[in-house]
């Protein structure tokens, strides 16, 4: 297999060896040039732009070995571009730049590898074997201790540091004991330097309790402890060169047995960030783990907003009530007149002239029975096209004659032409009336893109 490397850190070396004696070959370079120039024996390997990487058709696999924020970029564009990726996790990487990989990887179904190399030591992988079948019977504890020598001018742990060491043992923890849901952190000998020693617990239901610790030591140390009901195992950190290349060997073959997923780099960085609260709140917090995808995404962003839109649109509709109290155009009494009946509208007058319409008659009789049982006013909607002054006052006079044969007592002085109405401000209210709820109604439409949108395949391709 043609692969390219990306990035400049050391911890790509033992992998780009072990590909080599494999019978891989690296074709291309990109980001790597004081890796390159440090390692004579990768001086053959072509430099190019990350760029170049993404239309190169003898590029088939990358191996990702950095943290830098070009790198980063440049990892996203090359799973988009269906590359799969090899990738060793740094602390730089974060939450955000995981998840974005993660919703890449399920839309485009490319290959993406964490290296954690853990998981192809022969010990490890041997035990690990044991535990599933229960040979020891239940785990009751897991523990890593992990010994780092000094390396600054402070003897104290600092918190980069101590990440940094977490990675590859967070995901042992969770590849021997299960998915865990409860992270609680831990510093003992605090100073403004550092601490002298991390702890970092994980939990859940029905799993082992697993422990994780790291302290300052003269030379490097790592150690794994399994409590189990026939007695407790420990493994010492010893280097073993098989792990690059069966490592190597699991991202070249698929369904390779014990081979990470990409989400169990992305758990990794959830355990990281719940650590980071737990300092902060000191406390133990609880992850939510779910599977992630652009339709779960679009989901919780649109359930986001549709709250806020329901307040808006409540929010706006008590805004347009109040202002429509406190600002109509005609007085109260007109307001009134027509909630019970009693207003006569221009329509229900022959156009420019003084005779009601059928229906408008047949309105006014009853309007006039109930003048007479009731001490209320009628009330003519002046006309507007153009407002005429002559033409209201025979109207209005036509309609006071007619409920005076009707029995009607005082009808002149009960008969009343309303306001005149502002059409501008009338023109103005029924925009607005529309627009209280147009945010809701765009907000729905929209929800049907949720039908359309096709779910995630659950297929590797």
């Amino acid at each position: 297999m043609n692969f390219a490397l990306l990035g400049d850190d050391a911890a790509a070396v033992p992998l780009i060896q072990a590909a080599l004696a494999a019978g891989h070959r690296f074709v291309r370079s990109a980001l790597a040039e004081r890796l390159i120039t440090s390692r004579t024996e990768f001086a053959t390997i072509p430099q190019c732009s990350w760029e170049a990487l993404l239309i190169d058709k003898t590029v088939e696999s990358v191996l990702v070995a950095g943290d830098s924020n070009e790198l980063q970029t440049a990892a996203k564009h090359l799973a988009s571009a269906g590359k799969p990726l090899l990738i060793v996790p740094r602390l730089a990487f974060g939450t955000a730049c995981a998840y974005e990989l993660s919703l890449i990887r399920d839309d485009s179904h490319v290959k993406l590898m964490p290296a954690f190399e853990q998981r192809f030591h022969p010990e490890l992988v041997a035990l690990s074997q044991r535990l599933a079948i229960r040979e020891l019977g239940a785990i009751r504890r897991i523990q890593v201790d992990r010994v780092l020598s000094l390396a600054s001018t402070t003897s104290s742990l600092t918190e980069p540091e101590i990440e940094a060491a977490s990675i590859d043992d967070i995901d042992l923890l969770q590849w021997m004991g299960g998915r865990y849901d409860q992270v609680t952190a831990q510093r003992s000998g605090l100073t403004e330097q550092g601490c002298s020693q991390a702890t970092l617990s994980l939990a859940g239901t029905g799993l082992p309790d697993a422990t994780w610790t790291a302290r300052r030591g003269a030379t490097d140390g790592w150690r794994l402890t399994v409590e189990t009901e026939q007695g407790p195992i420990t493994l010492e950190r010893s280097t073993n060169s098989n792990s690059p290349a069966a490592l190597m060997a699991a991202f070249v073959v698929a369904d390779a047995p014990n081979a990470p997923e990409w989400s169990d780099a992305v758990r990794v960085f959830d355990v990281l960030d719940a650590a980071k609260r737990s300092l902060r709140r000191r406390r133990t917090i609880d992850l939510h783990f779910e599977t992630l995808s652009e339709r779960q995404q679009f989901k919780t962003q649109m359930t986001a907003i549709g709250c806020g839109m329901l307040m808006l649109t409540l929010f706006l509709m008590l805004a347009l009530l109040g202002l429509g109290a406190l600002l109509e155009s005609r007085d109260r009494a007109v307001r009134d007149a027509e909630a019970a009946g009693l207003l006569l509208k221009e329509s229900d007058f022959e156009s420019h002239a003084a005779v009601l319409k059928m229906a408008a008659e047949a309105r006014l009789d009853q309007m006039a029975e109930r003048l007479k049982e009731e001490p209320k006013s009628v009330y003519l909607e002046p006309s507007s096209d153009p407002p005429n002054s002559e033409l209201d006052q025979r109207r209005r006079a036509k309609i006071v004659e007619r409920l005076t044969n009707l029995g009607v007592e005082a009808a002149d002085h009960r008969t009343s032409l309303a306001a005149t109405r502002s059409t501008g401000w009338d023109t103005l209210m029924r925009i607005l009336r529309l627009a209280w709820i147009a945010p809701l109604v765009v907000f729905l439409v929209l929800q049907g893109l949720i039908l359309v949108a096709k779910p995630t395949s659950s297929k590797k391709p």
